[in-house]
């Protein structure tokens, strides 16, 4: 596979708690990822209807190479600073990866 790596972790975040936590992953994490040569991009999803919701994220890596300047030699291993630890009710101990295969463009 020549395609990115994705990297996938999950948790539960209060409903009332997602859009502090999407702004302070932006403000405190976000800048370390973009440091990292090779990162491509973070998207978060929250399941609708849930209170706590279930999210995922998931973080796009030109290769593993870039996954272990971000989160070290042991990279499937949680990267959860304390500062972030408080919004999750739960979470993954950790990640998983994929090999991206396809990705398309839409129309808009």
């Amino acid at each position: 596979m020549s395609g990115a790596v994705v990297r996938r972790w999950e948790a539960t975040v209060a409903r009332d708690d997602l859009s502090d936590w999407v702004e302070t992953f932006r403000a405190r994490v976000l800048p370390n990822m973009r440091a990292v040569d090779g990162f491509h991009n973070v998207t978060f999803l929250a399941r609708r209807d849930e209170d706590p919701c279930h999210v995922v994220v998931l973080t796009k890596w030109r290769d593993m190479t870039a996954v272990v300047a971000f989160a070290g030699e042991q990279a499937a291993k949680t990267v959860l600073p304390d500062f972030m630890a408080r919004f999750f009710k739960t979470h993954d101990a950790k990640a998983t990866f994929y090999d991206e295969i396809l990705q398309e463009e839409g129309n808009e």
